[in-house]
């Protein structure tokens, strides 16, 4: 699969394990993933947007675009950012798309998959309302995909939402109120675009295809039951579905 952004094709590939991990705990990625979206201040009754919402009071969920060059001959020892080629490779891709800054060329891509978009379910966390002052946070699971032009020598990552969960934070236990974790809506956002679609079919493809090879004979449900690959397996295969073309209806 090929996007392109001003001008410049990409080939989009999925990320394997250990290059999506070290890309995920980058800093910024990190905050984009867990981040404050709302919060009730009990005394006023009275909410505030941590972001700016849409119009509509919805959210644009968040997306990424970075850099990563990897150092080599680390045997045995995950992928790790090499400083100076990563700064050098950052400034030929603006200069490639023709961009500025890489919120141009988030542009650029949201331009080829639509921004998903979802509202805080408030009625979730109502039942605080009277209780405690809280915090909202949106939690985001990223599909990963490795956007390259060979000849060109470019490189970038991409990050797109797949699934989003809501949860709160409180300063302090509060008896009688909702404990911090025990309500937690999620939600697989719908691809805005065909190519939103088939980037995200390719990493969750990826991801399942690597935990089949990890887990061998064994079935999820074998899993104990607070084993965490139990509850990747399902979260992805319930987006697989999603993801899936909708047949054709006769006319």
């Amino acid at each position: 699969m090929q996007i392109t952004l001003n001008k410049i094709a990409f080939d989009v590939k999925p990320v394997g394990a250990p290059l999506r991990g070290a890309l995920l705990a980058d800093p910024a990625i990190k905050r984009a993933a867990l981040r404050p979206v709302w919060s009730w201040d009990k005394a006023a009754q009275k909410g505030t947007y941590a972001v700016d919402p849409l119009p509509d009071q919805s959210l644009a969920m968040p997306m990424g675009v970075s850099v990563f060059v990897a150092k080599p001959g680390l045997n045995g020892v995950g992928p790790q950012k090499a400083d100076g080629p990563t700064q050098k490779m950052g400034e030929r891709i603006l200069e490639a798309v023709g961009a500025k800054t890489f919120g141009q060329v988030m542009q650029a891509v949201a331009r080829v998959t639509g921004v998903p978009r979802r509202k805080i379910p408030f009625e979730a966390f109502a039942p605080l309302n009277d209780k405690t002052d809280y915090t909202i946070l949106l939690q985001s699971d990223f599909s990963v995909l490795e956007l390259a032009n060979a000849g060109r020598n470019l490189s970038a990552f991409v990050f797109l939402p797949g699934i989003v969960t809501f949860a709160h934070v409180t300063r302090e236990p509060v008896e009688g109120a909702l404990h911090p974790g025990s309500v937690r809506p999620g939600y697989i956002l719908p691809p805005g675009t065909q190519a939103a679609m088939t980037m995200r079919r390719m990493a969750v493809a990826k991801r399942l295809m690597e935990m089949q090879a990890e887990l061998g004979d064994l079935k999820p449900a074998d899993l104990a039951i607070d084993d965490p690959r139990r509850a990747t397996v399902s979260r992805l295969g319930a987006e697989w579905k999603v993801l899936q073309p909708k047949p054709a209806q006769a006319a």
